[in-house]
């Protein structure tokens, strides 16, 4: 079961204060760089399942602490930092007996510049969606893993899909046939690179410089690398937003969705680029099945789902990649 932090009272005494975690964070900072801290604080929102600090050292760099009651897989990370270099954070374990006493983890991250999406959107006016999608689209392009889709397809796709049809849940009845149509299909999406996909793209994840251009993705848990197409589903609310539990197309959707979708297209090696361009269709599939599997999550065994997002899947579920519908809307419903 993970571990939840509601408030601080949920750690141990030696970190149960924001006081008590800035000197622990800038304790670590000191030790580990050699270089003495000189101020710490809390990101604008803490996590649910750890507590953040932002250090400055006396040098004027910033570096990130994050105290955690659960070890976290640093395997995500490091991935996503091979394929996209310094737009992602390098991460590292660091020893304290202390901390290990009472089960904390503390781990030290290099600090993203910029000020998360959230802050940041629209402080450049209307425009701005565009530049946030425009260019976190030339960085996904990069996302590029070695080897093959199959054990994916295999080993983790087709198990989740069958879950679904075998689920007795009233929610997923609707998208059965769908379910059923892409175990059908599902092969096809071995011929498809893998590419690198964040487990949870959103405002809170993606950081901006002060141009709204993207400088860099945080918060790589759970990610896993899966065929092309399937990490970018987040499309809809990248580009689209909910807002009053609805889902909605802002004036620049159309710009932002067809920009970001041209950036990776763009992005990619060429010899990547081909094989796309020869199996748009599956591509296609790809991206319907990441929106399926993103709005009916597997947590500890079991199904999830957020009824709002549910509410929005059949219009999601009808999406169509520019390169497919050409001229058309992205949504047929």
């Amino acid at each position: 079961m993970t571990i939840s932090i509601t408030s601080n009272a949920d750690l141990p005494k030696c970190l149960d204060t924001e006081s008590k975690q800035v000197k622990k964070a800038m304790q670590l900072a000191h030790s580990h760089s050699g270089i003495p801290a000189k101020t710490a604080q809390g990101p604008p929102i803490q996590g649910f399942f750890s507590r953040t600090m932002i250090v400055t050292l006396q040098n004027g760099e910033e570096v990130v602490i994050q105290f955690r009651p659960e070890p976290l897989d640093m395997e995500p990370f490091k991935l996503a930092r091979e394929a996209f270099g310094s737009f992602v954070p390098d991460i590292e374990l660091l020893e304290d007996k202390e901390l290990e006493s009472d089960n904390i983890w503390v781990y030290w991250m290099t600090r993203i510049p910029g000020k998360p999406w959230f802050e940041a959107r629209n402080r450049k006016g209307p425009k701005a969606l565009v530049t946030i999608n425009k260019s976190l689209g030339r960085i996904l392009s990069k996302g590029h893993i070695k080897g093959s889709s199959d054990e994916v397809v295999d080993n983790k796709l087709r198990p989740r899909l069958e879950l679904l049809l075998s689920s007795d849940d009233g929610q997923i009845l609707p998208f059965k046939d769908m379910i059923t149509d892409l175990l059908g299909k599902l092969d096809q999406l071995k011929t498809l690179p893998l590419f690198m996909s964040h487990f949870d793209l959103n405002e809170l994840n993606v950081m901006l410089d002060e141009n709204c251009e993207v400088s860099g993705m945080v918060d790589w848990e759970f990610s896993k690398p899966l065929p092309f197409g399937m990490g970018f589903d987040r499309i809809h609310t990248l580009a689209g937003e909910f807002s009053e539990k609805k889902f909605h197309m802002p004036d620049e959707f159309h710009e932002s969705e067809r920009g970001f979708w041209q950036e990776v297209f763009d992005g990619v090696p060429v010899d990547l680029r081909k094989v796309l361009d020869a199996n748009l269709d599956v591509v296609q599939m790809a991206v319907i099945l990441g929106t399926l599997l993103g709005t009916f999550e597997l947590e500890e065994g079991k199904i999830v789902c957020n009824p709002v997002s549910v509410e929005a899947l059949p219009k999601f579920l009808s999406y169509r990649i520019p390169f497919i519908r050409g001229s058309d809307p992205p949504y047929s419903k």
